[in-house]
């Protein structure tokens, strides 16, 4: 799980991504996202894990989408960041 959440972290944290619309970094996790799904869906205790890491995910889009926005509150606004990612990110425990 401490892997994952760097390599998320990893990956939404750059700098040099803020040129990017949500819905390109979105489509960038997602393959990342769709390789941890295949990988660690095969125990049974997975679903609580893998809804950390979707919540994770979640907070991580929010402040990315509030730096880029250049808001003071970085992790405000979490419901927003939801509604625009609502059918387009992957969710790991479903």
């Amino acid at each position: 799980m401490k892997s994952m959440r760097t390599k998320i972290k990893d990956f939404t944290a750059q700098r040099n991504k803020l040129h990017l619309s949500l819905d390109e970094l979105v489509e960038g996790l997602n393959r990342k996202l769709k390789g941890f799904k295949n990988y660690y869906q095969v125990s049974p205790m997975s679903k609580k894990w893998l809804n950390k890491i979707d919540w994770y995910v979640l907070e991580r889009l929010t402040l990315f989408q509030n730096k880029k926005k250049n808001r003071r509150h970085k992790h405000a606004r979490i419901k927003e960041v939801m509604k625009l990612t609502k059918n387009k990110l992957l969710k790991l425990a479903s």
